[in-house]
C-alpha cells in the first residue's frame, strides 16, 4: 500500500520501458564485439538507461517505503559509476569520482545490515535476502578499497575486468528488480525469483575471464611463434 505516490502513472511507464532498453542494450553488448563502435554505443545506452532506472527506482521505493529497492538503485548507480571509472583509472591517485562510488556501496552495506537486524526480530527467513544482497555488496566494496590501493600499472592490469564485473553486476541488478515485483503475476517462486538473477553476475564474470586467459594466452603463444620465426 503507497504512503504517499506524487508520481504520475506515466513515470512508472517510462521507469518501465527504459528498464527494458537497459537491459536490451547489455544483451547486445555481451554479444558485440568488445571495444567496438556498437558495442560502446550499446553499452552507454544500458549505462544511461539503468541510471536512470535506479534513480526512479529510489524515488518510488519511497512511496511505498521498499529498503530493497533503495538498495538495489544505489548498488546499481555504483556499480555503473566504477565499471565506467575503471577504463579512465590509469592514474593511482584516488577520484572524488571514486570516492563516490566506493561511499555509495559501503551506504549499501550499512543500510542492507540494518535491515537484517530490522528483520530479525519478525522471525522466519526474512533476514536471509538482505544479508545477501549485503554480502554481495561487501565484495564489491572490498574490491573498491583494494583496487584504489593499486598503481597505474595494477591498475592497467585490473581495468578490464573490473569494467566486465561492475557491468555484469548491474545487469543482474537490472534483471532482479523486475522478476522480484512480478514473480507472483508468472508463479515464480519466490526464492527462484530472487536468487536466479543474481547468478547473472558470476556467469557473465566467469565467462569473460575465461575469454580474457585465452585471448591473452594466445597473444603470447603468436609472439612466440613469431619471434622464433625471426
Amino acid at each position: 500500500m503507497n504512503i504517499w505516490d506524487p508520481f504520475h502513472p506515466v513515470a512508472y511507464f517510462l521507469h518501465t520501458i527504459l528498464g527494458v532498453a537497459g537491459i536490451l542494450g547489455a544483451i547486445l553488448a555481451l554479444a558485440m564485439t568488445k571495444g567496438s563502435s556498437r558495442h560502446i554505443l550499446a553499452g552507454r545506452t544500458f549505462a544511461v538507461a539503468a541510471t536512470v532506472v535506479a534513480g526512479t527506482a529510489i524515488a518510488f521505493s519511497f512511496t511505498s517505503f521498499a529498503p530493497m529497492a533503495v538498495a538495489s538503485g544505489v548498488m546499481t548507480l555504483s556499480a555503473i559509476g566504477s565499471a565506467f571509472l575503471a577504463l579512465r583509472s590509469k592514474s593511482p591517485r584516488i577520484s572524488a569520482s571514486e570516492m563516490l562510488t566506493t561511499s555509495l556501496m559501503a551506504f549499501t552495506v550499512i543500510w542492507l545490515l540494518a535491515g537484517v537486524v530490522m528483520s530479525l526480530p519478525q522471525g522466519g527467513l526474512l533476514w536471509i535476502p538482505p544479508l545477501v544482497l549485503a554480502s554481495m555488496a561487501a565484495a564489491l566494496l572490498v574490491n573498491d578499497l583494494l583496487f584504489m590501493r593499486l598503481d597505474d600499472i595494477e591498475r592497467q592490469v585490473k581495468r578490464l575486468p573490473r569494467h566486465f564485473s561492475r557491468m555484469a553486476f548491474a545487469l543482474a541488478i537490472a534483471v532482479h528488480a523486475p522478476v522480484v515485483v512480478f514473480a507472483d503475476d508468472f508463479n515464480i517462486h519466490p526464492a527462484l525469483a530472487f536468487y536466479g538473477p543474481l547468478l547473472i553476475w558470476p556467469v557473465i564474470v566467469f565467462y569473460f575471464r575465461m575469454r580474457l586467459r585465452r585471448g591473452l594466452y594466445n597473444s603470447i603463444v603468436m609472439n612466440r611463434v613469431n619471434g622464433s620465426a625471426r
